[in-house]
């Protein structure tokens, strides 16, 4: 069973990933390295937990008896989609040798995809699984 307390966790590890990210690249120098493993960690977190969702969370809102939350389900399944799509361009888009030509502009490309991805995780932990059943988060332990 997936639950609430389950899904906001990985939204916070997203959001600690992310966060670590945008350190990372605001360093004066490229950092091959460490920005490989974080990019590494969260595509495989990210890619997980949109299957959890897409699979598991989003089909079970859409076919429950609560029409609030099926359109809800309908809505950000539908937003999410172009987000998967628009952080896989930004993965294939750049790779190693394309970073450390182009630092400053994979800085500012990186904190644009993850200011979306953080919106994206607040307007989920506020709207959406605010609908779920269960305990929510406890305060300061919720991605936002």
């Amino acid at each position: 069973m997936l639950s609430r307390l389950t899904l906001s966790a990985e939204h916070e590890e997203l959001t600690d990933l992310a966060a670590a990210l945008v350190d990372c690249v605001g360093a004066p120098a490229p950092r091959p390295d460490a920005v490989g493993r974080i990019r590494w960690q969260l595509t495989r977190k990210l890619l997980a937990h949109l299957a959890k969702e897409d699979n598991l969370l989003y089909p079970r809102l859409k076919a429950g008896s609560d029409a609030r939350a099926a359109a809800l389900a309908h809505r950000f399944a539908d937003e999410m989609g172009d987000l998967a799509h628009r952080y896989r361009a930004y993965i294939a888009d750049w790779p190693a040798d394309r970073i450390a030509a182009d630092w400053r502009r994979f800085g500012m490309e990186t904190r644009r995809i993850v200011q979306t991805l953080n919106h994206r995780i607040m307007r989920e932990e506020t709207a959406l699984y605010a609908l779920l059943p269960g305990p929510p988060p406890q305060p300061g332990r919720t991605a936002a």
